[in-house]
């Protein structure tokens, strides 16, 4: 019989984690774990700026506002990847650590995962879709300062639309729902784990005809028909870049991977 030490089975752990990107079938890293190359924040000025972005080398992740005094100024920021991408899956962890800044100091904490981001890259608010990243409990709505819900969508730019499925006289997405227009929509699904803990974030898109969301292994979003309007007429919207937000809240953001499919025939 083989007898673990606690040192050897955590060690086992620590090595599963990191090597995941490498094992899963079809995946590559996005983040290297130790530099941000191929990414570019909004406020960038020039070469090597990365805003609010840092390096943990402990945890191989991306630390947002590392280093920063609890309740001071800071500026909001996205990190975008320099490469598009329309058909893919792609996945990361995230989790929220103590501090908060001005001027949302006393806020739920607040993030988000960007894509089919197009446009204007140095705004801070890229046009895009967007995955909520936020603490707030899907089943709270009046919280000071705005609902934040993992999983909630938000379309940013008066030119895009989807759809997503809702009840009949319901505000917030329904898998068992009819396919109706939206702009931005709640659900009501998801739950965080505890502060400090690692959350498991997918999105799996479809170029224009459909993307999923999961949240800690579960759908709690799907949307489709994803359209912009160019030139007063609505087109399907393919492909973008893909962001992650600072948002006023430290957070890291580790193991991110994607893995591109092919499109349906």
């Amino acid at each position: 019989m083989r007898i673990l030490t606690l040192g050897t089975t955590i060690l086992g752990l620590s090595l599963a984690t990191t090597l995941r990107a490498d094992t899963e079938e079809g995946f590559v890293n996005l983040f290297d774990g130790k530099s941000l190359k191929g990414w570019k924040s909004a406020k960038s000025e020039g070469p090597g700026d990365l805003g609010p972005f840092k390096i943990c080398s402990e945890d191989k992740a991306i630390h947002v506002y590392r280093g920063d005094a609890a309740n001071s100024v800071q500026p909001e920021d996205c990190l975008n990847t320099e490469a598009q991408f329309s058909h893919f899956i792609l996945r990361l962890e995230y989790k929220w650590l103590e501090k908060r800044f001005a001027p949302r100091e006393t806020h739920d904490r607040d993030a988000g995962l960007l894509f089919h981001v197009h446009g204007d890259l140095t705004r801070v608010w890229p046009w895009c879709f967007e995955m909520q990243i936020g603490e707030t409990p899907g089943e709270e709505f009046s919280t000071p300062g705005g609902r934040f819900h993992t999983g909630d969508l938000f379309v940013l730019g008066g030119h895009l639309r989807c759809k997503t499925k809702r009840m009949e006289g319901q505000g917030h997405y329904d898998p068992k729902g009819e396919i109706v227009p939206t702009m931005n929509c709640p659900t009501l699904l998801g739950v965080e784990k505890p502060m400090g803990e690692w959350n498991e974030m997918e999105i799996e898109v479809h170029g224009a005809e459909k993307a999923i969301f999961k949240f800690n292994g579960k759908v709690v979003h799907e949307i489709f028909d994803l359209e912009q309007n160019v030139d007063g007429k609505w087109v399907p919207i393919e492909k973008g870049h893909i962001g992650l937000q600072a948002e006023y809240a430290e957070i890291k953001y580790r193991n991110i991977r994607i893995k591109e499919i092919e499109p349906k025939k």
